[in-house]
C-alpha cells in the first residue's frame, strides 16, 4: 500500500456545492471497477500534493477499505490556481500499468552559478511497471552538466522493472549557455580602441 493515506467519501452533490464545503470533489476508477463519485477534505490534498508531489501513490481510503492507487489527475481553476478537481486511479499493486511520472531538475542553481540555462522539453514521462515500483516523481541531477549537454528518456535511473515508454530522439532536456551580454563600459573601450586604431 501506499505509505500516504487519503479518505474519500461517496458524493451526490454537484462539483460547486461540493467546493463550497471545502471539499474537492473527484472520480475514484481502475480496472474492474466501476468509477465512483467521491469528494475528499481540501486541507488533506493539498497537504499531500504539497508534501509528496501531484502524482503521488498513495492509500485511499474509500467506506473503511482500503486501496492502493495513484493521483492519476488534477484541474486547477485558471485564474486563482484553486484545485477544483482530482481523479483516483487505483490498481493491483503488483499489475503492470502505464502512467506519467513527472520530472524533478535537481541542482539547476549550480547551472546558473556556471551561467548555463536548462532549457526543458518535458515536465513528465511515461512509464510502465508494476504500480508499486513506479516512483511518485523522477529525479535528475544536472549540477555537474556542462553546456551542450543533453538528457534523453534512456538517461533517467528507473527503478529496475520500469521503463520509459516515450523513447525517441527527442531530449527531454538541454544544457545551453547564456549569451553574455556586453556592459556599457566594455563596449565605450572597444570603441575607443577601434578609435585609436583609424588614428593610426
Amino acid at each position: 500500500m501506499g505509505t500516504v493515506k487519503l479518505e474519500a467519501f461517496i458524493r451526490d452533490e454537484k462539483g460547486y456545492k461540493v467546493r463550497k464545503e471545502n471539499f474537492v470533489p473527484g472520480v475514484i476508477y481502475g480496472k474492474g471497477i466501476d468509477a465512483v463519485s467521491v469528494k475528499f477534505n481540501k486541507k488533506d490534498v493539498e497537504r499531500i500534493i504539497k508534501s509528496y508531489g501531484s502524482r503521488t501513490n498513495l492509500t485511499v481510503v474509500l467506506n473503511g477499505k482500503e486501496s492502493f492507487g495513484f493521483i492519476r489527475d488534477t484541474a486547477r481553476d485558471g485564474l486563482t490556481e484553486e484545485l477544483i478537481h482530482m481523479d483516483i486511479q487505483v490498481a493491483d499493486e503488483d499489475a503492470e500499468i502505464t502512467r506519467n511520472v513527472p520530472l524533478v531538475f535537481k541542482g539547476t542553481d549550480k547551472l546558473v552559478y556556471n551561467k548555463l540555462i536548462l532549457q526543458s522539453n518535458m515536465d513528465e514521462v511515461v512509464v510502465k511497471g508494476k504500480a508499486k515500483l513506479i516512483p511518485n516523481a523522477i529525479e535528475i541531477d544536472v549540477s555537474e552538466a556542462n553546456g551542450g549537454d543533453t538528457i534523453m528518456a534512456a538517461d533517467l535511473d528507473l527503478p529496475e522493472g520500469v521503463i520509459c515508454v516515450n523513447i525517441d530522439d527527442n531530449p527531454i532536456a538541454v544544457v545551453i549557455e547564456t549569451k553574455v551580454e556586453e556592459t556599457e563600459e566594455e563596449s565605450a573601450e572597444e570603441t575607443e580602441s577601434i578609435s585609436q586604431e583609424a588614428e593610426e
